[in-house]
């Protein structure tokens, strides 16, 4: 392989850059621009860094024609042609010089971003399940439809945690906690990677966690802003996730952290994404790098081609961004010295190895009316809808109003700006445009109720605006109806560059209020004295103390996907229980955060602000269904266990109300004296369990001390102390029913 072959090999564009595309309407650029690409005829850099790129490594986001609707195209490619598309690119690839075949990576944060493809509820709504075997079965469905089309990785598979609600790419995470994450990762990396036999299957595709080591809690909550925090502290709440998905389930592939951590700028740093990454987590994988440049911004590096150097030798593999620094200034370097050219090779090398192991050089095809079949087939429109349902969130039900009975309820006011708003429904990063129906909550809701139950609409406001005209039709609606349901919450549609989203990559907020005029139409819609439920549209943690107040009812539906309106609908009317619970803290205000609920013991006992209570409006776990249980009966196989021991725990729970129903059973973990400073409680199981009206269920978790018990002592070690434990189980994390003391030595 010549230089150029080389540099080729390790830059997979962001769809096509823009000085190539010239009037094309289509972001990943004309037919044409495609193929010189592919043939390596794309000229790049200027002056005397001026080359021609050698045959193309492969794309990043090709399907994603329309940037998530940022941007109309003239044709919207079916999943059919997504994969005829991908085809005729591999036999460009396999009739050049080398004959390398191209690697395709596109986003996957909920779905494929393909037009077409199935959109599954996005970060929290999957987080709140609490069923890691659920989100397994999600992404191998979602890998199943990617490799269908020619797709052989996803990013944006969130490995970190969500631990401050400002930070809009938090919108991609299932949860603030390390344990609950981690099992999450554990069980979709092999359902993405190994479903159907191994990688070179027509069911699997390589697995990218995001964004290693971590983007969050930045300071203030601002994308890109550095991130402050000490060693102990990363190892002992973040790093559980990574340790999972790399070193147990061996995820491929990762993105690098646009962020600085602790004054080192990621991209550049040895220390994380070698010596952490691949010595300590055993990564045997591809390394992405989406911001080289940062390496500049933070005057770490002065010009591009010492951003190159720092970049190879810390170990950024492929370069997403188009940039001169991996493109004209990497090969300048290598060729004048600067650079070690075995850095480069090993860099290729792993490039090829992945290709290899994906089966590319054997076959780099796919069969196009397989996709037809498979992309939003059936199955996987049945798991939306099941997943949608489960993410559901009810947090208040104040004297039994929901759910709501079509026989006695005989008009219904449903107000509000995501209340027929579909496309609010689906999240960010999603495929757009659907090419398949994704009803709105008024639609699913006038297909359940058909003509038994009215159903009045009046939109009131719109998420961000101020315009308070509508208040009027909805205070009428509200009057005229048995019960008022308002949807509020936060906007996703519109694409990347949408200037009107609340919520999602580069949508940062210094408020978690509800935007807009939402609450003052909550607050008129109450006001009519008709009994008002609250359903909450949202990727995000919002701060919600007025509705909790004076709303008898708050179903919080997240961004619920393609399903969502429906999902929505059956739980108002009791069809389906809201069996969800929430991943992350609800703050009262801004203002308390940080917030999680694994506070050390003088914060979790802290006294109130002079303004408010310190105590979360929402803890985490919380979520009630429609029955009600009790808890009885803690015990332990074994009371007393070794430092590598292991016991088990059983609990009883009793469905004491009148109909069958699902509890979220959580195992919390107290360590009651430690050498370090350590959270008061910590989550170390979950158990979801359908009981009938009356029946009692013995529920039991698994206690292993080298994983449950462990902290991270003064010099950095992961250990298990000996001592005394108290396990507490509860069915969230302000609700703690019953305890039993453990002793290790």
């Amino acid at each position: 392989m010549t230089l150029t072959d080389k540099i080729a090999q390790l830059n997979i564009p962001v769809c096509l850059p823009q000085e190539l595309l010239g009037d094309s309407t289509d972001p990943t650029g004309t037919v044409e621009h495609r193929e010189a690409y592919v043939r390596g005829r794309t000229v790049v850099g200027t002056g005397a860094g001026k080359f021609r790129l050698g045959p193309g490594g492969g794309f990043f986001g090709l399907v994603n024609q329309t940037l998530s609707g940022s941007v109309e195209v003239p044709h919207t490619l079916t999943p059919r042609e997504q994969a005829e598309q991908h085809n005729r690119l591999q036999r460009l690839a396999r009739d050049t010089r080398l004959g390398i075949p191209l690697l395709e990576i596109s986003e996957g944060t909920h779905g494929s971003v393909g037009p077409g493809s199935t959109i599954f509820p996005e970060g929290l709504a999957l987080g709140a399940t609490f069923d890691p075997e659920l989100i397994g079965q999600v992404y191998a469905a979602v890998a199943r439809e990617a490799r269908a089309v020619g797709i052989h990785a996803l990013s944006t598979i969130t490995a970190e945690l969500n631990r401050d609600p400002r930070y809009g790419r938090g919108i991609w995470a299932f949860s603030e906690d390390p344990y609950l994450t981690a099992a999450f990762v554990g069980a979709l990396v092999p359902a993405m990677q190994g479903a159907g036999g191994g990688l070179t299957s027509d069911e699997s595709v390589v697995t990218s966690l995001v964004t290693f080591p971590m983007e969050s809690p930045n300071v203030g909550g601002l994308e890109t802003s550095s991130i402050e925090i000490g060693e102990r502290a990363f190892r002992q709440t973040h790093l559980e996730p990574w340790r999972v998905g790399f070193a147990e389930a061996g995820a491929l592939m990762t993105e690098a952290s646009e962020q600085t951590i602790d004054g080192l700028v990621v991209h550049g740093s040895r220390k994380y994404l070698t010596d952490l990454l691949r010595d300590e987590l055993c990564f045997d994988g591809v390394v992405i790098g989406n911001d080289l440049r940062s390496l500049i911004r933070e005057h770490v590096a002065a010009t591009a081609q010492e951003a190159a150097g720092l970049g190879m030798r810390a170990g950024v593999d492929i370069s997403l961004a188009w940039d001169e620094i991996y493109l004209d200034q990497l090969a300048a370097a290598v060729r004048e010295g600067r650079v070690d050219e075995a850095l480069l090779d090993r860099a290729v090398r792993r490039v090829l190895t992945l290709k290899e192991r994906l089966g590319l050089f054997e076959n780099p095809y796919v069969d196009a009316a397989r996709a037809k079949r498979v992309v939003n087939c059936a199955p996987h429109q049945a798991l939306a809808l099941r997943v949608a349902r489960e993410s559901m969130v009810l947090l208040k039900n104040e004297n039994g109003l929901l759910p709501l009975a079509a026989d006695r309820v005989r008009t219904v006011a449903l107000i509000g700006p995501n209340a027929d708003d579909e496309l609010n429904l689906l999240g960010e990063y999603n495929a757009y445009p659907a090419l398949h129906e994704t009803p709105s909550i008024r639609e699913a809701l006038t297909r359940l109720l058909g003509d038994r139950v009215r159903l009045r609409y009046e939109r009131g406001c719109t998420v961000t605006g101020t315009d308070t005209s509508g208040f009027a039709a909805a205070r009428a609606a509200a009057r005229d109806a048995d019960v008022a349901v308002v949807v509020v919450g936060e906007q996703t549609s519109g694409g990347y560059f949408s200037p009107h989203r609340t919520d999602g990559e580069l949508k940062d907020t210094a408020s978690l209020a509800l935007t807009g005029v939402q609450q003052q139409l909550l607050e008129e819609v109450h006001a009519t004295g008709t009994p008002t439920v609250a359903v909450v549209v949202t990727g995000r943690a919002l701060a919600l103390p007025w509705a909790t107040e004076h709303l008898p009812a708050l179903l919080v539906a997240w961004l619920p996907g393609e399903a969502g309106g429906r999902a929505v609908a059956e739980t108002l009317f009791g069809r389906t229980e809201p069996t969800g619970r929430l991943p992350v803290t609800f703050p009262r205000d801004v203002g308390q955060l940080p917030l999680t609920y694994d506070q050390k013991h003088t914060r979790a006992d802290a006294d109130a602000y002079i303004d408010m209570p310190a105590t979360p409006l929402h803890a985490f776990g919380s979520g009630r269904g429609y029955t009600t249980f009790r808890y009885s009966g803690i015990r332990l196989d074994d009371t007393h266990i070794t430092q590598d021991g292991r016991t088990r725990l059983h609990v009883d729970i009793t469905n004491t109300g009148r109909r069958a129903g699902t509890e979220v059973v959580q195992l919390y973990v107290t360590d009651d004296q430690a050498s370090v400073s350590l959270p008061r409680i910590r989550l170390r199981g979950v158990a979801k369990r359908q009981v009938e009206a009356g029946e009692r269920v013995t529920v039991s978790f698994p206690v292993v001390a080298a994983r449950d018990l462990t902290l991270v002592d003064e010099r950095l070690r992961t250990v298990v102390e000996p001592g005394t434990f108290t396990l507490t189980i509860g069915s969230a994390s302000d609700h703690l029913h019953q305890r039993i003391s453990l002793t290790v030595s």
